[in-house]
């Protein structure tokens, strides 16, 4: 096509002046707008499919930088669990905690690589308690919590922990589950359970 897009190269007419199969034939003007037309439609094609490529990226980035961090949607997990409320100084308490993951393995905020159980709110249940029987997990002492271990998606992990009352008193204790993973901590939305204990000497 000739730089003005009048004319094209037709290598199918021969030209008796030049006595050679090449010459410029002119372009008509539908044939010009038609073309143009088509080149237009190629790049508008070719745009939003790099538009919707670009979209994709960003909700993908978007899931991964946000969904996973502290302030985001809550881990998809229901707590449950009971405890003793009346012992007495040497006796035995037992906290018994189930956490259900509600989602399933194509969820990002369903399965928890170390499931944690915190007991040290409020009036700090290992403050006052000398842990006989962890429930299967690992007690971390200087975190005054429990590590369970990983919980699969859709799975069900029920953890009793039994321990020995130290002090009397009247006390208001509290749990709380967590996933860690690396330095991070994700909550549940409704993680926490809260008690009373009454120790008698």
């Amino acid at each position: 096509m000739s730089p003005r897009g009048k004319f094209q190269w037709d290598p199918d007419r021969y030209d008796q002046k030049t006595e050679t199969g090449w010459r410029w034939t002119p372009i008509h003007p539908a044939s010009t707008r038609a073309a143009v037309g088509m080149r237009k439609g190629r790049g508008l094609r070719y745009g939003c499919i790099g538009a919707l490529v670009l979209l994709a990226s960003l909700l993908v980035i978007g899931f991964i930088a946000g969904g996973r961090s502290n302030g985001q949607p809550a881990l998809r997990w229901t707590v449950d669990g009971q405890s003793t409320t009346s012992s007495t100084v040497g006796g035995t308490a037992t906290v018994h905690v189930t956490v259900t993951s509600e989602g399933t393995v194509w969820s990002a905020l369903a399965a928890a690589h170390n499931l944690v159980i915190y007991m040290n709110a409020r009036d700090d249940w290992f403050k006052h308690h000398v842990i006989t029987d962890p429930g299967g997990c690992t007690i971390n002492m200087s975190l005054e919590r429990l590590d369970c271990g990983q919980l699969a998606a859709g799975a069900t992990k029920t953890v009793n922990v039994e321990g020995s009352p130290k002090d009397a008193g009247n006390f208001v204790f509290e749990l709380d589950v967590a996933d860690e993973e690396g330095s991070h901590l994700l909550y549940p939305a409704r993680g926490s359970l809260t008690w009373k204990e009454t120790v008698t000497p």
